[in-house]
């Protein structure tokens, strides 16, 4: 998993930098340097329950960014959509989208881990089932 988050990061910042040289509003350029931030801290081998939960957070948001910002272009679509400047905008934002979902599970396994003292209603929200808990 740390080797795909890493890629994850790597093509998130290339995204980035890619997005600087484009003459529009440097908002993309920020979305995808957040995501690849997100995707490099994934790699941090200790993070506690209370930054894991603000970093899953945070991947929530960016996801909800990307897949936002792919809907709000699809209206400018045609049937040539792929030869005009709106693929790269696009496809980095679609595969940007699904590249959060394996950063995201690393912050909701590292928030699910045993042996970390949580109040119950964390423990509702963002913890796993205990072990007597799981039924007849």
């Amino acid at each position: 998993m740390r080797v795909v988050n890493g890629i994850i990061g790597c093509v998130l910042l290339t995204l980035a930098i890619l997005h600087i040289f484009i003459p529009k509003p440097p908002v993309l350029t920020a979305i995808y340097l957040g995501g690849a931030l997100l995707a490099f801290a994934s790699l941090q081998p200790n993070i506690s329950f209370a930054w894991a939960r603000v970093l899953a957070v945070a991947s929530v948001i960016a996801m909800f960014f990307y897949f936002a910002g792919f809907f709000r272009i699809v209206d400018r679509f045609h049937e040539q959509w792929y030869r005009s400047g709106l693929m790269l905008d696009a496809v980095g934002l679609l595969i940007s989208a699904f590249a959060m979902i394996p950063v995201l599970s690393v912050f909701s396994s590292r928030m699910k881990c045993g042996g970390q003292a949580v109040g119950a209603g964390d423990r509702a929200l963002f913890a796993g089932p205990d072990d007597d808990s799981t039924g007849p």
